[in-house]
């Protein structure tokens, strides 16, 4: 990888998973230092990440990290949830064994992370949850699709879980683990449809409960 794709890689990371709050100002003299790379591959880094809606250039010319707001939370939820439901249907078409084994695991370590009181553990586990169903989607379009909105999905399913004091880290697990057991005793593709879309539809209600004080103390 070049120092632009690896400051890129770097970048974005730290914006989805809140190293970089919200709004923050990106000066280049401390990422250039940070990331030890010279200006130009950080520029190219800055650029592609404004295209993507990740970074956004002020009037003057300086760099923010983009805002979080109400609206694209909704916006990003609404696709996610029509995406997710088809894959869903197709894992319940396609599971197998291996597969089972799998979700599982994934499933206990969500167990290890509730006993031991990680939301951060909680939430990366649950996307790999994700992930293993998208293995099992035959549709190329929607995994693109869902594919180019997932940094956007991460950075706002964060949000739950490490800026809500009330979060409930039970409650994502239940409803895993109900993804899980419709799926070992084979029930149709509606009925695992419905579960999943239960589970994004209660995902956005919680960003939402967290987004708006957080929005007005970054305001104040």
């Amino acid at each position: 990888m070049s120092a632009a794709d690896l400051a890129y890689e770097q970048l974005k990371t730290n914006i989805i998973e809140w190293v970089y709050a919200p709004s923050a100002p990106l000066r280049e003299e401390h990422l250039s230092k940070d990331l030890q790379i010279s200006r130009t591959p950080l520029r190219q880094a800055l650029y592609r990440l404004e295209l993507e809606g990740f970074v956004v250039k002020q009037p003057n010319g300086r760099m923010l990290v983009a805002p979080i707001t109400l609206q694209e939370a909704r916006e990003v939820f609404q696709v996610r949830e029509m995406l997710e439901s088809l894959v869903a249907r197709e894992a319940a078409e396609n599971m197998t064994e291996e597969h089972i084994y799998r979700l599982e695991d994934v499933v206990e370590l969500m167990h290890r992370a509730v006993k031991t009181n990680r939301s951060d553990e909680i939430v990366k586990h649950g996307e790999h949850f994700h992930q293993i169903l998208h293995t099992l989607s035959t549709n190329e379009t929607n995994k693109r699709f869902l594919q180019q909105l997932q940094n956007k999905i991460d950075r706002y399913r964060r949000i739950g879980g490490y800026k809500n004091p009330g979060y409930s880290l039970q409650t994502p697990l239940d409803e895993h683990e109900k993804i899980l057991q419709l799926l070992k005793a084979k029930r149709t593709g509606m009925e695992i449809e419905e579960a999943m879309r239960a589970h994004i539809r209660r995902s956005l209600v919680t960003i939402e409960e967290t987004i708006e004080p957080y929005v007005n103390e970054m305001g104040n």
